[in-house]
């Protein structure tokens, strides 16, 4: 990638590297957090430490490495997690805002947007951590 990040956004530099306008949940996300690496779960995104945007766990790297060859994913679609539990992925839709995951046979919505889902999987692992 020759995006100078410097010059640009965290925002920007995923808009214009995979050719999609992120929904404002997940940009705001992206701005003011850059990526999740709970105990539990991880949630994929940007930080300008991530010095080559197509490593992990950069969202960049997810999304052209896991859904380049997967027919159930749609055009607007990046990866921002990967579910260990069911071997899925899981993408955020950035036309619909829709989160869905997706396996070797199915497309399922699990949440309405990215906020929703995420809230869910941060209460998700206060829950295990309580157990």
């Amino acid at each position: 990638m020759s995006t100078d990040i410097n010059k640009y956004s965290r925002i920007q530099v995923i808009e214009e590297t995979l050719k999609v306008k992120l929904p404002n949940d997940y940009a705001s996300f992206i701005e003011n957090e850059g990526y999740y690496n709970g105990e539990y779960y991880e949630v994929y995104g940007y930080i300008e430490e991530m010095s080559n945007p197509e490593e992990y766990p950069c969202v960049i790297w997810a999304t052209h490495t896991y859904v380049k060859n997967n027919s159930l994913v749609q055009k607007d679609d990046i990866m921002i997690h990967f579910d260990e539990y069911l071997n899925s992925i899981v993408v955020l839709n950035c036309d619909d805002g829709g989160i869905y995951n997706i396996d070797f046979e199915e497309r399922k919505q699990i949440a309405p947007d990215f906020q929703t889902w995420f809230e869910d999987l941060k209460r998700l692992e206060k829950e295990i951590d309580e157990e």
